[in-house]
Order: structure tokens, then sequence, then C-alpha cells
């Protein structure tokens, strides 16, 4: 049976279920100091977009933090519910359909861009996962910055998975959840595959980890922030 992203992902995200809180690791990036992050927070007015946005958990952060933002998700029934989600809070974000992939914004719209659980997802594009790297800069502003966390090969999304015949893909099978069974998944040998993929694109890497044991999954994820090139 071939994977419905925009079907798996509608059936989850459309309903009415109550909006989850933002995720740790964004709030700390955006709003905390490190001693190995090189990224300035964001000033008042910045722009930002949420690429996968999910429920739109981050988004509320983002009007907090003063900044205009838009959002992606992958289906307009997404969209329709994220929008009325949204003006119950009276927080205005310009949220369209549209994946990784393939951006319905202009050309360098925004200072920050987050892919939190989101650009390596497959099967809506073709397997191809540098053009999502080449599509998410290519709406950053030269200078900004791409936060983005991704499933290390040890995470439990890829337990039961199996090698795609093209070289650093997976197929997903027997995930604990089961929405993303079938779904093709960019998989990072390592930290410098991850950075070889993206530094086409960026640079001044800034590297974290989440290595952690939540009751027998294995979250673990790579996280970074890095700065877009300014390419003439």
């Amino acid at each position: 049976m071939t994977y419905d992203a925009a079907k798996a992902w509608t059936k989850l995200y459309s309903g009415k279920s109550d909006m989850a809180y933002p995720a740790e690791g964004v709030i700390r990036i955006f709003k905390g100091r490190f001693p190995d992050l090189k990224m300035p927070g964001p000033a008042a007015r910045q722009s930002v977009i949420d690429v996968g946005c999910g429920d739109g958990r981050h988004l509320p952060l983002f009007h907090s933090l003063g900044m205009e933002i838009a959002a992606v998700e992958i289906s307009d029934e997404i969209v329709s519910v994220l929008k009325e989600r949204m003006n119950a809070l009276a927080i205005p974000v310009d949220i369209r359909a549209g994946t990784a992939g393939s951006l319905p914004f202009q050309d360098e719209s925004f200072d920050y861009l987050l892919t939190w659980n989101s650009c390596y997802y497959m099967s809506a594009t073709q397997l191809n996962f540098m053009a999502h790297v080449a599509e998410m800069a290519r709406v950053i502003r030269p200078g900004g910055w791409i936060v983005a966390s991704i499933p290390k090969k040890t995470s439990f999304v890829f337990q039961g998975s199996t090698a795609h015949e093209k070289p650093g893909y997976r197929i997903i099978g027997d995930e604990f959840f089961g929405g993303r069974n079938g779904e093709v998944m960019r998989c990072m040998a390592d930290r410098k595959d991850l950075e070889t993929s993206f530094s086409g694109q960026f640079e001044d890497f800034c590297h974290a980890d989440l290595d952690m044991d939540w009751f027998g999954l294995a979250y673990h994820w790579h996280v970074f922030a890095a700065r877009r090139r300014n390419i003439v």
C-alpha cells in the first residue's frame, strides 16, 4: 500500500484535539543563551516560518516574542483548522498548504525558519533531500537562520524500518505510533552526514543532541541551528 502523507497527517491534525505545548528545545533555542549557540535571539517584528507546524504549538511562542509569523502544513484541511485556532487566540499568522520541498512563499522572505521534526519526510515529493534543503534556504534571507530537529538513526522512528533502494533513505515500518508506517524518510548516518547535507546552503552550524530513553522509546534527535550562506 502506498503511503499517503497528506491523508495521514490530515487525519491527525484536522481534528479538534487540544494544541500541545511548544517543544522544550524550541523554547530554549529561541529564548535561551548557551555558549555554543551562535544564533542571535529574534528581535520584535523579525519574521519566522514554521515548516510542518503540526497543530500550531510553536506559533503562540513566536507571537509572544513579537515576531511576524508564517506557517506551512501539508493539506488545506489542516490549514483551515490552524487558521481557526490562531484566530481564536488572536494570533496573526500567514498559514498556507505546502511541504519542505515546495514552500508557497517568495524568495528571501524570512529571518528564521523552523523545521522541527518535519523536513525529512520524503513521500510527498521526489526522493531528493537536497531539494528540500535548497527550498528551505530559498525562503530565508541571507544571514538568516534555520533551526531543525532530525531523528538519529537510533531513534525509535526507525525501529522496524527497512533500507530504501536509494542510499540514505529508509521506509518506516512497525513504528510504535503507526502513523508513519510506509513513509520514506531521510536517515542521517551521523552529524557529519547531516552537516554535509546542509552545508551547500548553510554555515556556522551550532549542534545539540537529544538522547532520551522515554519509557521504552528512544527519543534520539539531531538538533542544530545554522546561518544561510550569502551566495552570490
